[in-house]
């Protein structure tokens, strides 16, 4: 099966409610979720700070980050209407992927080039960590940042198939009731 675009859904892969959580699928394999998003009483703004990803991909060389940011802030504007305006506040340690300000610029770079407006990177003030940065930004729902959101995301996806593409193929990981099932038959190599 071919990558066509990531599937955003809200809890049990129900439809997503605007202030769930979002939960991020790639064909059917869980990712991870963007969450909180917190929404604006009038429903017409939302902020996107964080995205967990799931225990699978700390282990696994997957370079999805740039197409996760647009192509959530593309479902926002598809399918809740009432966002006007979209608020990030990229925060997730950044200092494992190495020179923390390449990464901060990168991020910045990206939120630019979709439009959005008030882009700046400062160091996180509360972190452990040097080399760690909130990187902020805000896209406004309009026809030219819409239009360069489109550009962006056909861009990451392609990217994105190009990195699966040239990546080395693993071993399908067991699914954890295989491995149960493999427990309960007595299996001593599960």
């Amino acid at each position: 099966m071919t990558f066509k675009k990531l599937h955003i859904a809200g809890p049990d892969l129900s439809s997503y409610e605007l202030g769930e959580p979002m939960f991020v699928h790639d064909r059917g394999r869980f990712l991870g979720r963007v969450e909180p998003v917190e929404v604006s009483p009038d429903r017409s703004e939302v902020r996107i700070s964080r995205f967990l990803p799931s225990p699978s991909l700390r282990t696994e060389p997957r370079n999805f980050g740039p197409l996760l940011l647009v192509e959530v802030t593309m479902f926002m504007a598809e399918h809740l209407p009432t966002i006007q305006n979209v608020h990030f506040a990229l925060t997730r340690e950044i200092e494992i992927y190495g020179d923390g300000m390449m990464v901060a610029s990168a991020r910045v770079e990206l939120l630019r080039s979709i439009g959005a407006a008030d882009v700046h990177a400062q160091p996180k003030p509360d972190s452990s960590n040097p080399g760690n940065f909130v990187v902020q930004g805000v896209w406004a729902y309009t026809e030219r940042n819409l239009a360069a959101l489109r550009l962006a995301l056909t861009m990451q996806r392609e990217l994105y198939r190009k990195h699966l593409a040239s990546a080395p193929k693993q071993e399908r990981p067991v699914s954890l009731l295989s491995r149960f099932r493999q427990w309960l038959a007595g299996d001593d190599d599960a």
